[in-house]
């Protein structure tokens, strides 16, 4: 019995502090767990083309079975979002240059062949969208609308989508001058983000999602306290709107927490008052904050409008696109979504942010994210100074299980994250058979070896079976305490054991 209890007090002191996923009640703001894959640090690939253009000895940290190459640089001021015309070109969005860009991969052999000029003179070129044969370019009072009458690429005929956003606001300008349009093809609308004047301040027009029908008429707003909704897109088998949020500085090196979240029409967000759920900010932190008081009965009913968001991450990481994830991609990642963290300024002594981040939901429907992973770091080389070589803004996931991320600073280029046939994704380095991680665990327990696992089975520590699973990430919240067994019949009919240890 006293060999037990020491063995208890063993694991707890390893387990002390593990995340969990129970909700956070009002007034308080609880982070998603996280969780590590497998990964490796490689050189980002320089194609013979950009050699001389692109630094050879640039470093990453991804997941085991990806590479990382360039896919285009030179050429590109401030290249911002992405997105694939209908022929499966990437086109991105030069802010800096008021342009859109095209830039073909003809033979596939993931290298941009060319970059060319589809469209330009455009003020705060931010995202790039293709919807129903035309090409949409936002810009911070208007959206455009162009065609390419014919077919040779170049958008040359424009006309204006949605005019005067933000018309009414008394005051024009000021910082958050990108807009993000998405649209949802399904039930033919299109979504717009319009960000704060301010760090925080009381505002009309701003701070707010705007929903249009997706011939640009029918404006409305749809969800507000929203203070810079950048990253914005639409869950696949759900249609519903997912959003993220770039929170207000002047608080703290971890006040507030940056959100993802579903979208409610008439959702409230928290912005100028509170965040996570119903959290009120230190009013009295800067004159800024102050300037909010006094609080009204009518600002307090908003803020208990307010719930526990889908996920909270560390503050200032500054999130950028949000792109949800497809079949193309490991079937323990297709439902989940990716996020290119900028990273933010307002974090002295330590800076965060500078990467892409995944954000896992277990089913297609899933609206609260049960982990968050890094997915690609190492553009940020020095925390504490900030110094960094790139800083990730745009997305875009193609049908062949790659990731093209845009970097508008340090270095402005466009990588690509694709699968390394000869490993597979999931896969070890090693050969010495089943690998558990962590060990023990509170949560998510990840499950790879060197080959593919068809079928786990799993058995407490007397040997009964608890049970049976396709996919190699497992939740056990919730299952009692204890030591227990993993079988794992694998791909060429062998089985595989292990254990692992389950603790709060």
């Amino acid at each position: 019995m006293k060999m037990i209890n020491k063995l208890q007090v063993f694991w707890f002191s390893i387990c002390f502090g593990a995340v969990s996923f129970i909700q956070a009640q009002p007034g308080t703001a609880k982070l998603t767990p996280g969780y590590s894959f497998p990964s490796h640090q490689v050189k980002v690939e320089v194609p013979a083309k950009f050699s001389g253009q692109f630094n050879a000895n640039r470093q990453l940290t991804i997941p085991v079975g990806y590479k990382i190459r360039v896919f285009h640089t030179g050429g590109l001021s401030k290249p911002r979002f992405m997105s694939f015309d209908p022929k499966g070109v990437l086109h991105v969005a030069d802010q800096t240059a008021g342009k859109v860009f095209a830039l073909p991969d003809k033979n596939g052999d993931g290298v941009a062949d060319t970059m060319f000029e589809v469209a330009g003179n455009f003020s705060i070129s931010h995202d790039v969208k293709f919807y129903k044969g035309a090409m949409y370019v936002t810009n911070e009072r208007r959206v455009w609308k162009l065609t390419d009458n014919n077919a040779d690429g170049i958008y040359e005929n424009r006309s204006i989508f949605i005019d005067n956003i933000a018309e009414g606001a008394t005051q024009p300008g000021g910082g958050h001058r990108t807009r993000t349009l998405v649209f949802d093809s399904v039930n033919a609308k299109a979504y717009l983000s319009i960000g704060s004047y301010c760090n925080v301040c009381r505002e009309e027009f701003r701070a707010i999602i705007e929903r249009y029908n997706d011939d640009g008429s029918g404006r409305e707003t749809f969800a507000t306290g929203v203070r810079n909704a950048v990253g914005m897109d639409i869950q696949p088998s759900t249609r519903k709107l997912w959003a993220n949020n770039n929170g207000s500085d002047n608080q703290g090196n971890e006040v507030p927490p940056e959100w993802f979240d579903v979208v409610r029409k008439g959702g409230f967000y928290g912005y100028p008052f509170a965040y996570g759920n119903q959290v009120y900010f230190n009013m009295n932190a800067n004159s800024t904050y102050q300037a909010l008081l006094p609080i009204t009965p009518q600002d307090s009913a908003m803020v208990r409008k307010m719930i526990q968001p889908g996920a909270l991450i560390r503050a200032h990481t500054a999130p950028m696109a949000v792109q949800f994830l497809n079949s193309s991609f490991p079937s323990d990642m297709k439902h989940g979504m990716l996020s290119a963290l900028r990273g933010s300024w307002n974090a002295p002594g330590a800076h965060r942010g500078f990467s892409v981040i995944y954000l896992h939901l277990k089913s297609p429907t899933d609206t609260v994210v049960s982990y968050v992973a890094n997915f690609v770091t190492g553009f940020l080389t020095d925390s504490v100074n900030r110094v960094y070589w790139g800083r990730p803004v745009g997305l875009a996931a193609n049908n062949q299980g790659s990731v093209f991320i845009s970097s508008d600073e340090g270095s402005a280029c466009i990588l690509q994250l694709y699968r390394d046939n000869q490993s597979g994704v999931g896969k070890t380095e090693t050969s010495a058979g089943l690998k558990l991680s962590p060990n023990p665990v509170s949560s998510i327990l990840h499950v790879h070896a060197n080959q593919s696992i068809k079928k786990i089975t799993v058995f407490d520590a007397r040997g009964r079976l608890c049970g049976t699973f396709n996919t190699t990430l497992i939740d056990f919240q919730g299952w009692p305490d204890g030591v227990y067994a993993i079988k794992a019949e694998m791909g060429d009919g062998t089985a595989q054991q292990a254990k692992f240890v389950k603790c709060n």
